[in-house]
């Protein structure tokens, strides 16, 4: 069953850009964002309970009928990914098509870690002002 899925893939994969396009104009936005919903939220799920990542899992559990449309659906969860929450989405495994989650933000050095602690404090105070301001 998992050989479908990827035959399925690899006719979207020979999908051109315009054959893509079409295909989208056929869908509505409002359908093909709630795709890249909850292909976000499964990708992140995955990701926090140390699953692996499986292209024949996305195309079945999530894709769905919107195969036509999956190259389209994938480049917006990579843009989501990235903006919101700082990951990559990484292919790690090209004959079984399997993916991770990796951080794209920047690693802390040091001198940050120092400046952390004072960010912290002045979070808390900003809380506290804030919190007197309302009363």
């Amino acid at each position: 069953q998992g050989d479908d899925g990827d035959e399925d893939f690899h006719l979207s994969q020979m999908l051109t850009l315009s054959q893509v396009q079409g295909n989208l104009e056929r869908r509505s936005q409002d359908q093909v964002n709630q795709k890249v919903s909850e292909l976000v939220q499964f990708l992140l799920v995955k990701d926090q309970k140390k699953i692996p990542i499986k292209r024949a899992d996305i195309l079945k559990k999530v894709i769905r009928e919107y195969k036509d449309v999956y190259p389209e659906i994938i480049n917006r969860v990579g843009r989501t990914l990235q903006e919101v929450f700082g990951l990559q989405l990484v292919e790690m495994d090209t004959k079984h098509h399997i993916y991770i989650l990796t951080s794209d933000l920047p690693r802390v050095e040091g001198e940050n870690l120092r400046r952390d602690n004072e960010t912290a404090k002045l979070g808390l105070l900003m809380v506290i002002l804030s919190f007197i301001f309302m009363k």
